[in-house]
């Protein structure tokens, strides 16, 4: 094997382990976001460690052990709707309430999606290329 091709080697090698390395913290990243008690600035920190679908695999776990989808709230779920649509008869629309069911409130709902639209879509191990966003979270209605 030539000097170059060993070095290609070694540096798909160090790729792998590397994608693996991000991939393996984002899981746990994920189980951590499943407890109660998160701290904001904790939150905010981990978000810069995950994709968007491990954003959507908490909310989707969350639901699944009745807590609210919205890793900040410690809320349990409570007199979830049975039905999948809403009717507005005042705004004239259907509502898919599919996404809402998974949260105590609609300001827990708005929050998520608001945290889930920051989530960055680069692929976890390209991330140490970019700078850092400053993520922020929705502020509480008055």
């Amino acid at each position: 094997m030539t000097e170059k091709n060993e070095q290609l080697r070694e540096q798909l090698i160090a790729a792998v382990v590397k994608k693996r390395a991000a991939i393996a913290r984002a899981q746990e990243i994920v189980v951590r976001l499943l407890e109660p008690g998160i701290a904001e600035t904790e939150f905010l920190a981990m978000l810069w460690e995950i994709a968007p679908h491990n954003y959507i695999d908490v909310v989707d776990e969350r639901e699944i052990s009745k807590n609210c989808g919205y890793p900040l709230c410690s809320n349990a779920l409570e007199n979830v709707p049975k039905q999948k649509y809403q009717i507005s008869a005042t705004r004239n629309k259907v509502y898919d309430l599919t996404e809402r069911k998974k949260f105590c409130s609609g300001y827990c709902f708005r929050a998520s999606e608001y945290i889930k639209a920051q989530v960055p879509t680069l692929p976890l191990w390209l991330r140490d290329r970019e700078p850092r966003p400053s993520f922020q979270l929705l502020p509480r209605d008055k």
